[in-house]
């Protein structure tokens, strides 16, 4: 381990406030990169270069000090790393007076750094396994997926595991973040210097509040995926993404679990007035699989947002497999839809069904009760008789009858084209 500028000076810092004695922390090539005195950063310590030649401690006297280049009288000892010498730390002062706090002070710096050492192979180790998620879902493993393969294995992945794909969006993350930043720069449009400097400063504090937020999001999120074979990333902003392990694929246990788990972060959704939906993918084995399920819980999620602007009682966790309708109508071409659409309009070309509430109503709770009066009249709180005549309305309008199967598909197809937007 390199001992960076960075590191050095937060362990220095801490060390100061304890012994009251200057602390220099020397890298491996004897220079300076943490001390109390600023202005001896970045310069050559020939002590600290004697004692990574010798690998023994090094006490200098005020007289002695004149012989060396860039050092004063203190005490210098060697710090150990994972068994090797990393650099040297040393203590200011006469070493009489200073040499009592020399060891407490080595073993102290080795301690901070040797945490400091594993915080950053962890960090490193994170980033390895959330690039590597990066890069399924971008499918930079088809050139050469044996090799992805051995790369998982290095990761602790076993890729004899069935995996399913979970997107989660979350909303609200940073829209009130962002909305003070947009209202701050109204103001620097009216405003002078002074006030355009105060809102950049804001903005800028927005950015790292956006930032906290979404690091402990994250945080919660593998503290409850906590399986070390999820494979855990994130897109933007608000786009979590988990290759969630499983034992089964019993898909409608896996949404069961996968729901359970979701509440059990309700804690920090709730904090910050969070909302989500969640879509799973299905099970297709291999590294190539995993892209596509993740490819199909992208379009769930696209197809759900869209839905929700209309249908308010959608869940807020969806399998792919519950659209799978609606993830094959985006792939007809919208020139194949537009003429579906006519086709099914042709005695009233401008009816939308959507415009009809009370018609669009009936229509979706007869459809989600499988066409049955008696369950669909009592969801929606109204008599069967009024329920028939909404139903015999959209007959009239339309020419399809919603109580026959096939026109019934017809029906909920031409709402499904309108509730995802596709034409």
């Amino acid at each position: 381990m390199e001992i960076s500028h960075e590191y050095a000076q937060n362990v220095v810092d801490r060390v100061i406030k304890v012994l009251g004695y200057n602390v220099n922390i020397m890298n491996s090539m004897g220079i300076i990169v943490g001390s109390g005195d600023k202005k001896r950063i970045g310069t050559f310590h020939q002590g600290a270069a004697e004692v990574i030649k010798t690998g023994k401690p090094l006490e200098i006297t005020l007289g002695q000090a004149k012989g060396f280049e860039g050092a004063k009288p203190g005490v210098n000892l060697p710090i150990y790393i994972n068994e090797k010498i990393a650099g040297v730390v040393g203590i200011t002062g006469e070493p009489d007076e200073v040499r009592p706090f020399g060891e407490l002070l080595k073993i102290s710096v080795e301690t901070m750094l040797q945490q400091v050492l594993l915080e950053e192979q962890l960090r490193m180790e994170q980033n390895a396994r959330e690039l590597f998620v990066d890069d399924i879902i971008s499918g930079n493993f088809e050139e050469n997926e044996d090799s992805f393969v051995t790369k998982s294995n290095v990761l602790g992945y076993d890729m004899r595991i069935p995996r399913v794909a979970v997107v989660l969006k979350i909303y609200g993350l940073n829209e009130e973040i962002y909305g003070n930043v947009n209202s701050h720069t109204e103001i620097t449009v009216a405003s002078g210097d002074k006030t355009e400097i105060m809102n950049h400063l804001t903005a800028q504090k927005d950015e790292i509040e956006l930032h906290r937020r979404r690091e402990k999001v994250l945080a919660r999120i593998k503290q409850v995926f906590s399986n070390p074979q999820n494979m855990i990333s994130c897109s933007g902003s608000n786009i979590f993404i988990i290759f969630y392990a499983t034992k089964n694929l019993d898909y409608v246990k896996i949404k069961k679990e996968i729901l359970d788990l979701i509440f059990t972060a309700k804690d920090i959704f709730e904090k910050y007035n969070l909302t989500f939906l969640v879509t799973i993918g299905s099970f297709y084995p291999g590294i190539s699989g995993l892209k596509k399920s993740y490819d199909e819980a992208i379009k769930a999620l696209e197809i759900q947002e869209q839905i929700k602007k209309t249908d308010k009682d959608k869940g807020i966790v969806t399998l792919a497999q519950d659209v799978s309708l609606e993830i094959l109508l985006t792939c007809i071409q919208p020139e194949m839809l537009q003429r579906f659409k006519k086709q099914i309009l042709c005695r009233n070309s401008q009816f939308n069904i959507k415009r009809h509430k009370k018609l669009y109503e009936a229509l979706k709770s007869f459809f989600k009760s499988d066409l049955n009066i008696s369950i669909a009249s009592k969801k929606l709180g109204i008599t069967r008789n009024t329920l028939s005549h909404r139903l015999e309305k959209v007959k009239e309008l339309t020419g399809y009858n919603p109580r026959k199967f096939f026109d019934a598909m017809k029906l909920e197809l031409l709402i499904l084209i309108d509730e995802i937007g596709l034409v």
